[in-house]
């Protein structure tokens, strides 16, 4: 008998641990990046590129940081690089941003080529998602 009833006690300590931990990690608001586009795949000298970002999210997130990132020169260094101070609310959120090219890209270290636009979302330093695109770069 005393057997019995502690098997039934354990039982409904594990039920209850598993709905507890259940309810507490669903409260854990959380961001995804739905899309990274930009207004057209070739570009040109001097040209303005448009970055619309749309980021989906389950709750209220305050204090997110979206990272726009890429384009790296032929020596190494990032031509592209905002970072954008966000509150999400939940559903989804829009962001854009433009960024002109430089005016002679072989000049300015981009020769003729794909390029890799990385956008990263994070919160308090730990990215929620990331992805990335890609666009062509001519003279």
């Amino acid at each position: 008998m005393r057997r019995d009833l502690l098997i039934v006690a354990a039982a409904i300590l594990v039920v209850v641990a598993v709905l507890a931990v259940g309810c507490l990690s669903s409260g854990i608001a959380r961001a995804d990046i739905l899309s990274v586009t930009t207004d057209k795949d070739l570009y040109h000298s001097n040209e303005v590129m448009k970055i619309a970002v749309d980021v989906t999210s389950s709750g209220k997130l305050d204090n997110t940081l979206l990272k726009i990132e890429g384009i790296e020169d032929r020596y190494g260094n990032l031509r592209l690089t905002r970072e954008i101070a966000a509150n999400l609310t939940p559903g989804t959120n829009q962001f854009a941003e433009d960024f002109r090219l430089p005016s002679c890209s072989h000049c300015a270290g981009l020769d003729a080529g794909t390029y890799f636009v990385n956008v990263t979302i994070e919160k308090d330093g730990v990215i929620m998602d990331m992805v990335s695109h890609q666009v062509q770069i001519e003279q």
